[in-house]
């Protein structure tokens, strides 16, 4: 959980806690004009080592604003924003790098969310990441948007073809910043990116190379959970034991299964890919079931469960052992309404629907299998 700090309101350009004596090495004072929002509050937010979450606020006076905040380091993803940041209608928000030093930020009502911003280094060094990438982007759109005005088919697929080449291009040229610059606080922020498209001797040798400082002070936390639980379900490793409702109402967990290999297959009613599966999967199951071989669905369905129940029914896969994800989530929240404490897919380190893991007999995980991969892993496992 992280904790919240709330700190001294700001005035006249000086903290309470900070004064208004000479600047220390590392202050960073945030000079801001904005047009339009004369006597409104102006909040500024970011978090500290991933656990202090950082607040500070002041008014909007003749078109300015300041900010000191004392910094062991360079913090990025700081947000300033306007109005109740629960009611996304009544709330502007901008993205900030901060550094120690004079900086300035020039916001506009019309577009508060592209600042203008000088005095940051790391501010610079992002800027010119996202222009390049965006160069990539905007032909990437132009792309997607070709593929909508054509009803050729043929056409189709070449322009589809184009666009998944130019999409990995533009990760491409994200996971070459954050590997070439393991001293910044950039490569550090984009590197969470990453996450979901790197295997784990990839991620673990970036995150490895990253500076001393780097590691104590970006905000990692995400990153190194996400190392965790791709270490834990490399091959060979025991399988991370969950247990959960079923879909029928016992209690059912991976151990259970025990003696028989597994399929664990993570699906949700409203993924195409993983409903057209089923079928092949159910051919599977007939195949080698009666030789050891069950199949164990945890669904991206726990605020859905009646679309859940019926995807079971309608695609004739009541054989097979299903259980929900775990995921508790109070949309009148937003993300801190995210409960994550009995999250299956997070176990597993899944990104995308559907993933198959196959376990052994021992309980431990042989590997991740597209179909055709695993067709040829059961065949080895239990003939023809």
């Amino acid at each position: 959980m992280k904790k919240f700090h709330f700190l001294a309101v700001t005035f006249a350009g000086c903290t309470m806690m900070a004064g208004c004596g000479s600047q220390p090495e590392n202050q960073c004072t945030l000079n801001g004009t904005v047009n339009g929002l004369e006597g409104e509050w102006i909040h500024l937010t970011y978090t500290v080592q991933d656990t202090v979450m950082v607040k500070d606020s002041t008014r909007i006076a003749n078109g300015t604003f300041v900010f000191n905040r004392a910094l062991e380091a360079p913090v990025v993803g700081a947000t300033l924003y306007v109005g109740d940041p629960e009611d996304y209608r009544n709330v502007k928000y901008a993205g900030v790098f901060l550094e120690p030093g004079e900086m300035a930020i020039a916001l506009d009502t019309a577009e508060f969310n592209k600042p203008t911003i000088t005095g940051s280094a790391s501010q610079a060094e992002n800027d010119s990441l996202n222009a390049a990438m965006n160069k990539v982007y905007d032909s990437l759109q132009a792309l997607r948007d070709s593929m909508q005005s054509t009803a050729d088919e043929a056409r189709k697929a070449m322009l589809t073809a184009q666009a998944d080449s130019l999409s990995e291009a533009a990760e491409q040229m994200r996971t070459e910043f954050v590997k070439s610059h393991p001293a910044s606080f950039v490569a550090a922020h984009n590197l969470i990116y990453l996450t979901g498209r790197t295997g784990y001797v990839e991620l673990k040798s970036i995150y490895d190379n990253l500076s001393a400082e780097v590691k104590q002070y970006a905000n990692l936390a995400d990153v190194r959970a996400e190392l965790a639980a791709l270490e834990r379900t490399q091959p060979g490793r025991p399988a991370p034991l969950f247990r959960a409702l079923s879909w029928k109402g016992d209690s059912i967990g991976i151990a259970d299964l025990k003696g028989k290999y597994v399929l664990l297959d993570f699906w949700a009613s409203w993924c195409v890919p993983c409903r057209k599966s089923f079928p092949h999967v159910k051919e599977l199951y007939k195949k080698y079931h009666a030789k050891g071989f069950e199949v164990f669905c945890v669904a991206d369905n726990d605020n859905s469960e009646d679309k859940w129940r019926e995807a079971i029914e309608k695609d004739g896969v009541q054989d097979f052992y299903h259980v929900l994800r775990g995921l508790k989530w109070d949309k009148s929240k937003g993300l801190a309404g995210m409960d994550h404490s009995n999250d299956i897919s997070d176990l597993y380190a899944i990104h995308f629907l559907p993933t198959k893991y196959l376990i052994d007999k021992e309980g431990n995980i042989i590997g991740k299998f597209e179909d055709a991969e695993l067709d040829a892993k059961l065949k080895e496992i239990f003939g023809n």
